[in-house]
Order: structure tokens, then C-alpha cells, then sequence
């Protein structure tokens, strides 16, 4: 958890204070220009940010006096938090900086709990001691008119507190909606039907199966269920998109989901957005970190039969594009490009493998459905769009920007840093039964000073978020009325007065000329081990390694393996732990090596690889000395294996594998009369798909 400790000898000059927050400074005194608290200056000339009258003081003349009596022992003295130390404010300090009182519900608090549960040295009886306690922590909250008016962070650069009742609802941008078919934002938040908001006749909704729950903010949350929708109504999308008559042979799929984890879909993708019948018509899916579309076409036929729209096209590994929070993915499809994928407004990159052609074998009886029927996709999805068009680079951005979900527009004032009418607005978003999404950080002020503003923390109900600081890397400079501070968002954990009364409060380290060190807090030690079993200290590269790895060693695309990647992709290891490793694995691993293999030996990259070998030698000559061999051998092992590594074979053992492996090849061809130049090449191919696909590359 975030502390926060002010540290005079980085205390700007008050005069600097004065002039960069435009504050007046009169007669020994310093006040914001909203005029709501005062503070006398010390006499060394340093603003003493932990001095404003509220919290501490109230804290002295109610829990202080208790814990002073009963805690010293030991929390005054060496054991932390030092709560019941002789400073006043350093107790303060010490107890709401570690999260230990709770003045929305102060029988939660952390040293209440501690009495009555767990009877941590108690003074008396520990009920008794417990009420006495959380008597003196709602004194306290009373003191400070918690909860009627907002909650003030003591010794920080506060704003003003927000809750979401003050909130207004924010509109966003206004988003695209031209060619619409089916679209889903999922306001209900009760019963069995998901509506189509569309406008486009037959309305198609979609029901909720196997306990797909509601989010209070517009979504549903897929744990084992899925929503799905009837055949009839179904058929307007394939009317509007793929029929041959009067289809536009395009289309777009929007879906703003948040996956719950990037595990899901290592032995193939699940579905998040499927529209199927007879095979699949078009699927947008999650394949661990990437994204997955399918799309049946003419064109695909004859790959897969024209039934379930492979190959696919897959985001890359390397860019770990789906991630497991909120995101808009957007598939588009047309007659120019083919599929195309955006993630948050951002094209992928990615280039469709197969060419774009008519969707003329579509199955008309398809039906819509989210998720899968098994529970295979896991995660919370806010709203799904499907037009009868490709959007544009401009309309897919607008809608990113217009943003998703019942969005309210919180302002916290900032004036007595800043200057009068200054706030900092966040968009903020009920997010799940556990957390609030705090998006686009925006700094108003009619006053910009050049000042810097940076490392924003959140706090709820006067307690820094133990989680989530996500603005904490804000860092820039004060120089528009309006400016945004981030595009990014971050979820912050709810407080125990949820929805209807958390109270929010952002911290600065630097704002307005002022400054406050923000000092990380010691972090709690796991009370149990977090893996008691015995582990392997060697682990297995996943398939996406594999792949990467094959590609970076060998110096090739990894196009040249595509087909056998997408081929044997389920056969290869899953995960990292190396007891999970299975024979049909280093089958699948051997496949794809020697795809990298073959590409290599047979392309113009050979002679650079392999300097001085001669390809042309027929195999009886080519290998008959170690020097020759050693033009082989020595780059095969300095570029896939290395010398001096811990835990990898010597050269002389892979040395001593290869030659028996060449001898024994040579003396079959040798004995069948074929030692011709191509089996000189079908022995490199071989020497080098043995030390590719061998434990020295796919153990780590």
C-alpha cells in the first residue's frame, strides 16, 4: 500500500508556493484561493503540508488517547505500524497510511478485528475492548463528518472527495451507428434477455444460459454460461452481409470485453463472438494472449472445406495483443483487404493469410451466440455491434473514444493547489461487484502555471487503493486550460461502502509548485507459502516461444511454418511447468523445426549460415573430414545452443550425437548408391532440426 510522508527537505520555498498556486500570503498566514482552510507558516519558510486542522486532530482526541494507553508497548516502540507512538501525527500517520481503520464501517477496522477475532492482546475483555475501539473510530468519523460531505486525506496534496452520486453521466463521443444489424448494450441489468438496441427489424435477443449474470454497469459476466439467439431472428445477418442476391460481401464486429484470464484457449480458441450453423460463418476468439477470427468464404473452401473459415487469422504472439481487461476488439472483412483486426482503436498489423472473396457459402440457418454453449470463454462483456459494413480506420477510433458502459464524469476540485475553478475530471465506471474502472485523467484550469503534475494516486474512503494505481507514472507539465493526462484506465478496488457511498479522493505527488514523496510501504509476507510443492528448476518453453524462438535462431519468418504451426499449435506445450511434457509434443515440436530447417538449408540464407560448405558435394565427400563436418556442426551449435551456459551439453556431446547421427545416414546411403548432393542437404536439414527441436532450445 501507498504511504504518504512529507519530507520538508523537499519542500519548495514558500514564496515559489505561493507564486506558482497563486495563493496570497498575508500577515503570517497562507490560504487557497476557495479560502476553506488556513495554516501558519513555519518558520524556516517550508509549507507543512500535514499541518491542516481535520483528521489528526480528531484522531488525537479519540482513538490516540486508546491506543496510547494499551499499543505503546509495543506499537510505539519498534514493532510496526507505530500507531501509539509519542507523535501525534506520526501515530496518525503510521494507522491510516497501512489501511487500519475503516471510518465508513468501524467494526471492519483492521484493529478492532484484530481484538475480537483474534484476541490480539487485549487490555481487558475483547468484546468489550473491540467496542470500546470502534466507539472511538465512528467518534472519530463523526469528528471529521465522514460520509456527509466527503473525507479528507491528511499530510497529502488532496483534492476535494467525490463519490459516484455526485457524478454526472458522461456521453462521450458520439459513436458510429450507420449499416447496424444487431447491437447489444446490455442496460437491462436483470432477467433472462439481453435486447437487440439495433432499431433493425427482426429484433434479435439474446438469452442468457446457464447463470450469465448482470453487471450493475451495463454487461453480462460469463463464467460457465453463454447468450444465444433463435435461428429465425439470426437470419438477418446473413441476409444483410452474406447473401448472394443483395448481401454487402462486408462486415464489422465490435465487442468491448474484458477476458478473465490469458490462459483460456491454449488448446484452441474460444469463442467470444460466434456466429455458426453448419460450421462456422464468422468468430472472433481468444487464443491465450491473441486474438482469433475465423471466416468462411469461397476462397477458404478449399482449405477446410468452406466449413469453419480457416486458417485463421491470429494476432501475433509477440504483441499479446488480448489482455485480461476492458478492450474493444473490432473484425472487419471486405473485398479488399480481407480480415482485419483493431484493438483499441489500433490495427494489429496482422495480414489476413488467405485472400478476400464472397461469402456466398454462409449458412443461412446460423444462429448468433456469445461465448460457447461448454463455458469455454470466460470473461465480461459490455457491448457487441454487428454492421453490415467494414468500417473505417476514422469510425472505428470514434467509437473507441465514445467509450462503453454507464460512464459518470466525476470533478475533483484541485483550487487550493491550482488556483480557483481548477479540477482534475476522471470518467469513472461501476465495473464488477468488485472494483471501479477510473479512466482519461483530464486536468481544467482557467490558470496553467507550467507547473508539473505527476504520480496521481486514488483513494477510497481516505485510504490509498492497495491496487490499481495505474497514474501513478503521470508525469508532465501544466500548460492548457484543458489537458488530458492519460488515455489509459485503471480498476481501483471498492471500498466497504460500495456504490452508494465510497468516497474518492486523488493524491499528488507534485502539483501545482507543491510537492509530497510518495514512499512505498512495506509489503505484507505471504502468511502461507504461495507454492509449498516442490517445483522443476527447468521449465518448457509454450508454443508461442517455441515458435518465436524457431524463427529468431534460424534467422526466418515465421510464415514459413504457418501452416504447420496452425496444424500441430494444439499438440504443443500448453504451459511452462516441464512434468506436463508429453512424447506427442516433441513430435509437433519436431514438425515445426524442420519446417525452420527447410527454410533455411533451401533459401538464400544457407551460405551466410553455413559459410565454406559445400552444398554441391555429394554426401560420402561433403561429410568425409571433421572439417567439413564443422562447418555444419560449430554454427548449428553456436547458434542454438551455446558455449559455457549453465545446464546446456558441451560441444564435444552434441558434437558426438551429430557425427553418429551423419555416420549412420551416410552409410545408408552408401548402401543404397543415392549419396548424391540432395541427401547432402537432407543431412544438414536433419543435423539442424536435432539440435532446433532438442532440449537446449526448448528447456529453459
Amino acid at each position: 500500500m501507498r504511504t504518504l510522508r512529507r519530507q520538508r527537505t523537499t519542500q519548495l520555498r514558500i514564496a515559489a508556493l505561493m507564486c506558482a498556486a497563486s495563493l496570497s500570503w498575508a500577515c503570517g498566514e497562507w490560504s487557497g484561493s476557495s479560502g476553506s482552510s488556513s495554516t501558519a507558516a513555519p518558520s524556516d519558510g517550508f509549507l507543512d503540508l500535514s499541518a491542516s486542522a481535520g483528521g489528526v486532530e480528531a484522531f488525537e482526541a479519540t482513538v490516540y488517547p486508546i491506543v496510547r494507553q494499551y499499543c505503546a508497548e509495543c506499537h510505539g516502540l519498534n514493532q510496526s505500524p507505530l500507531f501509539a507512538q509519542t507523535s501525534v501525527s506520526g501515530s496518525y500517520q503510521a494507522l491510516t497510511s497501512q489501511g487500519k481503520v475503516n471510518l465508513a464501517n468501524p467494526d471492519a477496522s483492521r484493529i478492532v478485528v484484530k481484538l475480537v477475532s483474534f484476541a490480539h492482546h487485549c487490555w481487558s475483555n475483547c468484546a468489550a475492548d473491540g467496542a470500546t475501539m470502534s466507539a472511538a473510530i465512528q467518534a472519530w468519523a463523526d469528528a471529521v463528518s465522514y460520509g456527509s460531505g466527503g473525507v479528507t486525506v491528511e499530510g497529502a496534496l488532496a483534492s476535494g472527495s467525490q463519490s459516484l452520486g455526485d457524478g454526472v453521466v458522461d456521453t462521450g463521443s458520439e459513436r458510429y451507428s450507420g449499416n447496424l444489424v444487431a447491437l447489444y448494450e446490455f442496460k437491462e441489468g436483470s432477467g433472462t434477455v439481453a435486447r437487440d438496441t439495433s432499431g433493425v427489424d427482426p429484433a434479435l435477443p439474446l438469452q442468457l444460459r446457464n447463470g450469465v449474470t448482470w453487471l450493475s454497469s451495463w454487461g453480462v459476466v460469463l463464467d460457465q454460461g453463454f447468450l444465444e439467439g433463435a435461428i429465425g431472428p439470426s437470419r438477418k445477418i446473413y441476409d444483410r452481409i452474406a447473401n448472394p442476391s443483395f448481401g454487402t460481401q462486408q462486415y464489422t464486429i465490435e465487442a468491448w470485453v474484458t477476458p478473465d484470464n490469458i490462459d483460456q484457449g491454449g488448446n484452441g480458441p474460444v469463442r467470444i463472438v460466434d456466429y455458426s450453423g453448419n460450421g462456422r460463418n464468422s468468430t472472433l476468439g481468444q487464443a491465450q494472449y491473441d486474438y482469433d477470427v475465423r471466416n468462411r468464404s469461397i476462397s477458404g473452401s478449399a482449405i477446410d472445406g468452406g466449413q469453419n473459415g480457416q486458417p485463421s487469422l491470429r494476432t501475433a504472439d509477440a504483441d499479446q495483443d488480448a489482455q485480461d481487461r476492458l478492450q474493444q476488439v473490432v473484425v472487419t472483412y471486405d473485398q479488399f483487404r480481407g480480415r482485419r483486426i483493431w484493438v483499441d482503436g489500433v490495427f494489429t498489423g496482422d495480414v489476413d493469410p488467405i485472400g478476400p472473396a464472397r461469402l456466398w457459402n454462409w449458412d443461412a440457418n446460423a444462429r448468433l451466440s456469445l461465448g460457447q454453449s461448454d463455458g469455454g470463454w470466460k470473461g465480461q462483456i459490455r457491448m457487441v455491434a454487428i454492421y453490415s459494413q467494414a468500417l473505417t480506420d476514422a469510425q472505428i477510433q470514434q467509437n473507441f473514444e465514445a467509450g462503453v458502459g454507464e460512464r459518470l464524469l466525476l470533478r475533483f476540485d484541485v483550487s487550493q493547489w491550482m488556483g480557483g475553478g481548477s479540477a482534475v475530471e476522471f470518467v469513472v465506471t461501476d465495473f464488477d461487484p468488485y472494483s471501479y474502472l477510473f479512466c482519461e485523467p483530464t486536468l481544467r484550469t482557467p490558470n496553467p502555471n507550467g507547473s508539473r503534475v505527476a504520480n496521481i494516486g486514488i483513494a477510497v474512503n481516505g485510504e490509498i487503493a492497495s491496487s490499481g494505481q495505474g497514474f501513478a507514472t503521470v508525469d508532465t507539465t501544466a500548460n492548457s486550460t484543458k489537458q488530458e493526462l492519460s488515455r489509459q484506465c485503471t480498476v481501483i478496488p471498492k471500498g466497504s461502502g460500495g456504490p452508494t457511498s465510497d468516497q474518492f479522493t486523488l493524491i499528488f505527488e507534485h502539483l501545482g509548485g507543491y510537492q509530497n514523496v510518495v514512499v512505498e510501504g512495506p509489503i505484507d509476507p505471504a502468511p502461507i507459502p504461495l507454492d509449498p510443492d516442490p517445483r522443476p528448476a527447468n521449465g518448457i518453453r509454450d508454443f508461442a516461444r517455441l515458435n518465436a524462438s524457431f524463427a529468431s535462431v534460424t534467422g526466418q519468418s515465421r510464415s514459413v511454418a504457418a501452416s504447420t504451426f496452425a496444424e500441430v499449435k494444439e499438440q504443443l506445450p500448453p504451459a511452462y511447468d516441464v512434468r506436463s511434457f508429453a512424447t506427442a509434443q516433441q513430435v509437433a515440436i519436431a514438425k515445426v523445426a524442420l519446417d525452420y530447417c527447410s527454410a533455411l538449408v533451401d533459401g538464400p540464407d544457407r551460405a551466410t549460415f553455413f559459410p565454406g560448405f559445400d552444398f554441391a558435394q555429394a554426401a560420402n565427400v561433403a561429410f568425409d573430414t571433421v572439417g567439413e563436418r564443422d562447418l555444419v556442426f560449430n554454427p548449428l551449435f553456436d547458434r542454438m545452443v551455446g558455449d559455457a551456459l549453465l545446464m546446456q551439453p558441451t560441444r564435444a556431446e552434441v558434437r558426438s550425437a551429430l557425427d553418429a547421427m551423419t555416420d549412420q545416414l551416410v552409410a545408408s546411403c552408401l548402401s543404397s548408391g543415392t549419396c548424391d548432393a540432395t541427401r547432402t542437404t537432407a543431412i544438414v536439414k536433419g543435423a539442424c532440426a536435432a539440435v532446433l527441436s532438442s532440449g537446449a532450445v526448448t528447456l529453459h
